[in-house]
């Protein structure tokens, strides 16, 4: 796998900061290629996660609306959750390549001339963290895109005041549901994080 298909595999982790690394670490041309692509990675995993931030602040407003905001506030929320549907298939698209290339995917992260066996055994640990989590953070969007989908549909019969104040059990389940999905998005961010780490730094 070329580096340039690693690439297109990235938009997912927000946040430059988060990936800062010191400038006195010590960094290979390769290593710098592979921290870059992996940057690209994570933007792409951020924006998935502020999707689905941006889809539940949708829904908070739609439950707190003044009756004279519904319907702004819920054709608001019926664009979050129609966004949220192209990055669910981002998520969906990641996870399976993963499955479908096993250790291929991350042949592009690693540095074999100057990874001594320990940092090895460490970022294969951390890949397959990775893998995991993209895995379940896929599979439990299903039942959080169904959550919000049978939310929109209710509203659709009954977009009142009345209707909004008793889908209580709905919104709950949409909240858990969605903070399911961004734990996993998150564990996955705080692996990446570390892989990055132990890539720009020699040993």
């Amino acid at each position: 796998m070329n580096l340039s298909f690693v690439r297109s595999l990235a938009i997912w982790i927000a946040a430059a900061g988060a990936f800062t690394v010191s400038s006195g670490c010590e960094s290979s041309p390769d290593a710098k290629e592979t921290v870059d692509s992996m940057n690209t990675f994570g933007v792409q995993v951020a924006k998935v996660k502020d999707s689905i931030d941006h889809t539940l602040k949708a829904l908070e407003d739609v439950v707190g609306t003044e009756p004279s905001d519904i319907r702004t506030n819920f054709d608001a929320y019926q664009k979050s959750v129609a966004a949220l549907d192209k990055q669910a298939n981002v998520v969906r698209k990641r996870a399976e390549e993963m499955k479908a290339l096993g250790d291929e995917f991350f042949k592009e992260w690693e540095t074999p001339e100057s990874m001594t066996p320990e940092r090895r055994s460490q970022l294969n640990a951390s890949y397959a963290k990775i893998k995991s989590d993209m895995t379940m953070a896929k599979e439990q969007f299903t039942p959080f895109q169904k959550s919000l989908k049978d939310i929109e549909s209710y509203l659709k019969l009954d977009l009142s005041p009345t209707g909004i104040n008793s889908m209580g059990e709905l919104v709950k389940k949409a909240k858990h549901d969605g903070g399911q999905v961004k734990s996993h998005i998150d564990a996955v961010l705080v692996q990446l994080n570390s892989v990055r780490g132990m890539i720009s730094t020699k040993g």
